[in-house]
C-alpha cells in the first residue's frame, strides 16, 4: 500500500469464532478416528471499540477513555477454514487449523487501489490430551489442551502501509478443558493462556501483542434427535504486556503518530495489541447421519461491562457454514 494513510487499523478480530462441538471440545478422539470440519465464514465490521478519544480536529485527547463505540472504514474477511483432530492414541489427539482468507478494505481500496491481501493466514496446531474421566466424582471430564500459531504461510507487511493475514508473530496457548454430558446434550469450558512471542520481521522496528486470558463456554442443547441449538460465549482480555520498540515508535511519525501519545495508540488502535473481547453466539446443528452434520452460525462482538467489557478491537458480525464428516 502507498505511505498516503495515517496508520491502518488492523482488526483481531478477523480470527473470528467457528462454532463447532469439536474446536471447543474437552473430548479425544479414539485412536485412529478422525474429525473433519470445513468452514465458510463471512465476517464484517464498521465500527469499533476503543478507548482513544479525539477532538473533532483528529487529535488524540486521550488513550484511557471509557470503551465507546466508534465509525471505522468497513472491513470485511471471507474465510475458509479447515478443522482437524485426529486420534494418535484413546487419550492424545492431535489438531489443526488451516484457513484461506480473503479480506477486503475500504482503507486499502481508497489508498492502494487494491481489495486487501488473501491467501493462508495463521495455521493453528495442537494436542489434546485427557487427564480424567470424573473429575472429582461430578462426571466431568477434564483435558490440557496445547496449542501453537503458526504465521508463516503469509508475508507480513510493514506494519504502517500494509494490511496483513495477521500479526505475523507466533504464539502459544496452554488450557485446561472441561466437558460433561447431560441427560440433554453436553457443556464445555475451555480455559487457556495465550503467550504472545515477540514479531522481528522488521527489527528493529519490533513489537510483541499482550499475553491473553481466553475462557470459553458452550452448551449444545438437542431439539429432535436430528436438530440441536448450541450456545456459545467466549471471553479474551489482554494481560496488558505489549510492547512496541523505540524505533517502531520512531517510525510512526513518519505516519501521523505523535510523541506526547508515546505507545498507547499503537498499540491499543494501530496495531491492536491488546484486544478484550466477548463474544456470543449461536448455532444450529443438522445432524445428517451419525457421522455427518451441517452447522449454521451467527456470533457477535457485545459491549460487555467490567472486567468483561471489550475494547480495542472490532464490533463484528460473523455468519458461517459448517460441514462436518466423522471417521
Amino acid at each position: 500500500m502507498r505511505k498516503k494513510r495515517l496508520m491502518i487499523l488492523l482488526i483481531v478480530a478477523v480470527t473470528s469464532i467457528f462454532l463447532s462441538s469439536q474446536a471447543f471440545s474437552a473430548w479425544t478422539q479414539p485412536k485412529g478416528h478422525s474429525y473433519n470440519q470445513l468452514t465458510l465464514s463471512y465476517y464484517k465490521t464498521v465500527k469499533k471499540f476503543t478507548t482513544i478519544e479525539r477532538d473533532e480536529d483528529k487529535r488524540v485527547t486521550s488513550t484511557t477513555a471509557r470503551p465507546y463505540v466508534d465509525e471505522q472504514e468497513e472491513f470485511t474477511s471471507t474465510k475458509l477454514t479447515y478443522y482437524g483432530e485426529y486420534g494418535i492414541t484413546d487419550t492424545l489427539t492431535v489438531t489443526a487449523s488451516i484457513p484461506y482468507d480473503w479480506q477486503r478494505s475500504n482503507d486499502t481500496m481508497k489508498y492502494a487501489g487494491e481489495d486487501g491481501p488473501s491467501g493462508i493466514g495463521d495455521i493453528n496446531i495442537g494436542l489434546r490430551h485427557k487427564l480424567l474421566d470424573n473429575l472429582l466424582g461430578t462426571g466431568a471430564l477434564m483435558s490440557v489442551e496445547g496449542t501453537l500459531k503458526i504465521p508463516e504461510a503469509y508475508d507480513y507487511g510493514y506494519p504502517f502501509t500494509d494490511l496483513s493475514l495477521g500479526l505475523g508473530q507466533y504464539d502459544f496457548t496452554l488450557a485446561l478443558v472441561f466437558g460433561k454430558a447431560f441427560s440433554k446434550g453436553y457443556g464445555v469450558l475451555n480455559v487457556g493462556y495465550m503467550y504472545a512471542f515477540e514479531n522481528t520481521e522488521y527489527d528493529p522496528v519490533t513489537f510483541k501483542p499482550s499475553d491473553q486470558i481466553k475462557v470459553t463456554l458452550v452448551r449444545e442443547y438437542p431439539i429432535t434427535p436430528k436438530l440441536a441449538v448450541r450456545g456459545v460465549l467466549s471471553w479474551i482480555r489482554s494481560v496488558g504486556n505489549a510492547e512496541v520498540s523505540d524505533e517502531l515508535i520512531n517510525a510512526s511519525y513518519e505516519y501521523g503518530g505523535v510523541a506526547s501519545n508515546g505507545d498507547a495508540v499503537i498499540i491499543k488502535e494501530t496495531l491492536v495489541l491488546e484486544p478484550n473481547d466477548l463474544n456470543g453466539g449461536i448455532a444450529l446443528v443438522v445432524k445428517i447421519n451419525p457421522k455427518m452434520q451441517t452447522v449454521l452460525s451467527y456470533n457477535r462482538d457485545l459491549a460487555g461491562a467490567g472486567i468483561f467489557s471489550t475494547s480495542n478491537t472490532g464490533l463484528g458480525d460473523n455468519l458461517g457454514i459448517a460441514f462436518v464428516y466423522m471417521h
